[in-house]
């Protein structure tokens, strides 16, 4: 059975069985919800979009809420699939009837989700999801945001730094989910259309990888014998560590390691041990709010990770919004947040354009020295090498 049919039958099973579900809150509340990957292979990062907004309610709420009246914060776990991101999008603006949603993370499930709160009137902020599509769309415009950047703008970073640094020979590897596709396209895209003083670097190796792999050999060898300067990868932290881990036992020990947002996780450095010292990474800006990290430390245990910032300040937003319009309507709600102007978020100042994307390019480069990501000032590298 096809992936679309499934996805058909799941939207008629969930119109078939509405009527029985009911509102699970009083009406002297007011509800959001933020929807992640809480289980399957984009757990952790799922995890992160989860506390963020757990943080940001927990604050507001210990500050009068709203209107003094409390915000409940719903939180359903979409697996990383296309079927539940559907269905929890159906009930939450159906039968939780809530006022605002932060999510999800993966592309593909972000923009059909986005289908059923752009006609519930309900504005989706998302943490992760960096395809351009997902803010292109006329009919979901005033209802569709982010806290974080695109693809394109990714794939000009990385492309920038191979071509002005001289690398010659990309090999490039993506997962087969729209993040994945769409990035590896957009990096190849810069790579051919930027401004190039020398010999425009070529693309030696495009191939799809096999998720949730802990042996990558097979693989690998297919790049080296294709012998590239760089390998880039659009994918995940834990497929990034199992596949660098190996890069020594088919040569490719001084083969330049890129990898998109996915990358930058603890998680990545601790699996590829150390063999990702020197590994780039597209991050999310710096935090550059010491009381936040030091909040979410006491609130959870450890440091912040993955999209925690970006969830946090995206539930903010959420919140001032609701406040500002000081009502249960949420299609008011949307256009307060399409304001959204000079914000002073917990990475920096967040404005959004008439899209619903962030003014800032919302990425920055890191290298991992001496064992963690550190922001890499791209001018005193390209001295270097």
């Amino acid at each position: 059975m096809s992936k679309t049919l499934n996805f058909l039958l799941i939207i008629l099973l969930m119109f078939s069985t509405s009527g029985c579900l009911q509102p699970k809150y009083p009406k002297d509340i007011y509800k959001i919800a933020v929807i992640s990957p809480l289980s399957g292979p984009y757990s952790i990062l799922g995890k992160s979009i989860v506390n963020g907004a757990e943080l940001a309610v927990k604050e507001a709420n210990e500050t009068n809420g709203v209107n003094g009246k409390e915000i409940v914060l719903i939180k359903e776990d979409d697996g990383g699939l296309v079927g539940e991101g559907a269905f929890f999008a159906y009930r939450l603006t159906r039968t939780d009837m809530v006022l605002g949603v932060i999510g999800h993370l993966n592309s593909d499930i972000s923009i059909p989700a986005s289908e059923f709160y752009t006609r519930a009137n309900i504005p989706q902020i998302s943490p992760g999801t960096t395809s351009p599509y997902f803010t292109e769309r006329e009919a979901a415009k005033g209802y569709v945001f982010r806290t974080i950047g695109r693809d394109d703008t990714q794939g000009k970073i990385a492309a920038s730094y191979v071509i002005n640094n001289n690398f010659k020979r990309v090999a490039i590897l993506y997962n087969d989910r729209a993040y994945g596709r769409t990035l590896a396209g957009e990096f190849a895209k810069a790579i051919k259309v930027l401004p190039a003083s020398g010999e425009r670097p070529q693309i030696v190796f495009y191939s799809m990888i096999q998720v949730g792999q802990t042996d990558y050999g097979a693989l690998l060898s297919q790049v080296a014998s294709n012998n590239p300067d760089v390998v880039f990868l659009a994918g995940e932290h834990d497929d990034a560590g199992h596949l660098i881990k190996d890069f020594p036992k088919y040569g490719l020990e001084k083969t330049q390691f890129i990898g998109g947002d996915g990358i930058d996780h603890p998680d990545f450095i601790k699996i590829g041990g150390i063999n990702t010292e020197g590994a780039l990474a597209i991050s999310v800006p710096q935090i550059i709010n010491e009381d936040f990290i030091k909040k979410y430390k006491e609130e959870f245990g450890e440091p912040p990770t993955g999209y925690s910032a970006n969830s946090y300040d995206a539930t903010n937003i959420l919140i001032e919004a609701i406040r500002k319009v000081g009502e249960k309507d949420s299609k008011k709600i949307a256009q307060e947040v399409a304001q959204t102007k000079d914000f002073p978020g917990v990475t920096g100042s967040i404005t959004f354009d008439e899209k619903g994307d962030i003014v800032s390019p919302g990425f920055v480069l890191s290298k991992v020295i001496e064992g963690k990501f550190q922001v890499l000032k791209l001018e005193k590298e390209k001295s270097e090498t």
